[in-house]
């Protein structure tokens, strides 16, 4: 089986920066995706360049920090920031087109970073909102990039020249996590769809500093998923079940999401 461990929210802190740069060098993380616009932007540039074997996608956004754009009205609240997570997925009045705009603009800002991103997802599964999920579709094939199912029980099959795989995401890993937790997610995979299965798996390892306790009410949890991803335990038992970790850079051409 191929798993993806993808580190969501680069780009919000340097701790959390570092935390996810740490989960690539020394545990099982290999793909990151960049909140542009963040506070901890520019030091995560400098991280992702230092370290270029780390992909990075675009961690696309509508529900913290500030927009790219002006004047999104049914995005923002009185203060011209992003609508809290709730008021974001109890409105019905969201703007298409607004939402299109803001996605657009975040992803030329990434393009202008000098990196290349592998794939898109989003911040709290922004885009999958019922209103937003159309225009992630569009630009998704505009830019050439997959994106991230949010549909947690939703398998996509590929397809290739010389084998067939299943796709599969999964945010189960997040809360009270534990080493068992994610081996059992694995577990829960390989017995359904065996070793020609891709599984994504969404992380959050950080180290916590002031930038990450403003902006997240989860902090604690995201040291621990750090010390899960990177022990060495954890990395045995994921060998001897023949898991191989890969990223979007490897498959990407394969995912059509």
């Amino acid at each position: 089986m191929k798993l993806i461990i993808n580190a969501d929210d680069f780009g919000l802190s340097p701790g959390v920066n570092h935390g996810i740069v740490d989960a690539f060098k020394l545990g099982v993380v290999r793909s990151t995706t960049m909140m542009v616009g963040m506070p901890g932007e520019a030091h995560g540039v400098e991280l992702a360049k230092a370290n270029p074997q780390l992909s990075v996608g675009i961690h696309l956004r509508l529900t913290a920090g500030k927009p790219l754009c002006d004047n999104l009205e049914t995005l923002t609240d009185s203060s011209g920031l992003f609508l809290d997570q709730l008021s974001f997925y109890d409105s019905d009045n969201l703007c298409p087109k607004e939402i299109e705009q803001e996605f657009r603009a975040q992803i030329e800002h990434f393009l202008k970073l000098g990196l290349t991103p592998t794939h898109l997802d989003s911040h709290h599964h922004c885009y999958g909102h019922p209103i937003a999920q159309p225009v992630i579709i569009k630009l998704s094939r505009e830019y050439d990039l997959p994106h991230r199912t949010v549909d947690a029980s939703r398998v996509t099959e590929i397809v290739t020249e010389t084998a067939k795989y299943t796709y599969r995401f999964t945010d189960h890993f997040y809360g009270e996590t534990s080493q068992q937790m994610l081996l059992d997610i694995v577990d829960k995979e390989l017995a359904a769809r065996g070793h020609n299965a891709i599984l994504e798996v969404m992380c959050h390892p950080a180290y916590i500093d002031q930038g990450l306790m403003e902006a997240s009410s989860y902090t604690e949890a995201r040291v621990r998923e750090f010390e899960i991803l990177t022990s060495a335990e954890l990395q045995q038992n994921l060998a001897s079940r023949e898991v191989e970790l890969t990223d979007y850079k490897e498959i990407s051409k394969l995912i059509s999401l």
